[in-house]
């Protein structure tokens, strides 16, 4: 049962081929990390306000771009086309856990981080913008007895 606040960390993962003749052949893999604390009360059975924090996004050696993505132009030589980039978004779900025969419930904490990844064309394509990763965990609050 968590007494006070909970902390763990989220990762969120994506690869996307950028054609870079800098890059490497597999991929750029973008990699981040985002730390969530549920802030439960000192009996663990509720949360307090905020509910739920989460720290801004730690990233790994590739950063969140934005960076360049090449096509082949005419002659075979690669152009640039548009960016890439990557951004998190958080949310959480609170829920209550019924434990009917033995007259109780818990409350559920589920936080999610999305990878949004947005590419930005420069060649006149419409911006396109997709989830490429969802992380979650749920923690579980301590039983409280229904009157």
């Amino acid at each position: 049962m968590p007494a006070g606040p909970q902390q763990f960390d989220l990762q969120v993962y994506d690869s996307y081929q950028t054609r870079d003749p800098a890059a490497s052949l597999e991929g750029t893999d973008i990699r981040g990390s985002v730390t969530v604390t549920i802030n439960w009360n000192a009996g663990g059975t509720d949360v307090t306000e905020p509910a739920v924090a989460f720290s801004a996004a730690q990233w790994s050696e590739a950063g969140s771009g934005p960076l360049a993505i090449f096509d082949e132009a005419v002659g075979g030589d690669l152009q640039p086309i548009g960016m890439v980039s990557w951004k998190v978004s958080t949310q959480f779900v609170k829920t209550m856990e019924p434990d009917t025969p033995n007259k109780r419930y818990r409350w559920t904490i589920t936080p999610m981080v999305e990878l949004i990844r947005t590419v930005l064309s420069t060649v006149g394509n419409p911006p396109d913008a997709e989830v490429a990763y969802t992380a979650s965990d749920t923690a579980q609050g301590g039983w409280i007895p229904q009157a």
